[in-house]
């Protein structure tokens, strides 16, 4: 969960903004909206592709990623990944992707509006052994994700942010 010192809009902007996603947010190169739907029922669908880089110490492999995207009000965004490539491991390395972003409303306090961001995973790894590197692999990758956010934010909503 993050707190951040921003409205929820700004929050919303900045995770929903594919087309400079990759401007902010390590081991993403490039993506792209391939399809978007019109809202039905408060739902909007994307289907997104990202091309990129999966790090983890001196391990770098090619990645790209197509997501299915729903939004939810401008309140919930979920992914569900149709297909991972990640290089050697093309079609073997990951059985499920899932996340969730989540905007918690807003409250003010005295330095201004705080939004918090809940984010939730579920990933299914079919990597080679030793299965628990993998798992530290893509924690620090997320982990290095939401912190590019929560700076995008700060640096959108025209706070700076320490540390």
């Amino acid at each position: 969960m993050l707190e951040l010192a921003a409205d929820a809009q700004t929050v919303w902007d900045t995770i929903t903004d594919y087309d400079t996603l990759a401007s902010f947010m390590p081991g993403i190169h490039s993506c792209r909206v391939i399809e978007r739907r019109t809202p039905t029922n408060g739902v909007e669908h994307l289907l997104v592709e990202q091309h990129g880089e999966f790090r983890f110490m001196l391990f770098t492999q090619a990645m790209t990623l197509r997501l299915n995207i729903e939004h939810l009000l401008h309140r919930v965004a979920e992914a569900r990944a149709v297909s991972f490539d990640l290089g050697l491991f093309r079609g073997r390395a990951i059985d499920v992707f899932e996340g969730r972003y989540e905007l918690i409303s807003p409250r003010r306090s005295g330095s201004g509006p705080q939004t918090q961001l809940r984010y939730s995973a579920v990933i299914g790894l079919h990597l080679p052994p030793p299965p628990a590197v993998g798992s530290i692999a893509v924690r620090q990758n997320l982990a290095a994700q939401l912190h590019a956010i929560a700076k995008e934010v700060a640096r959108r909503g025209g706070r700076l942010e320490s540390g």
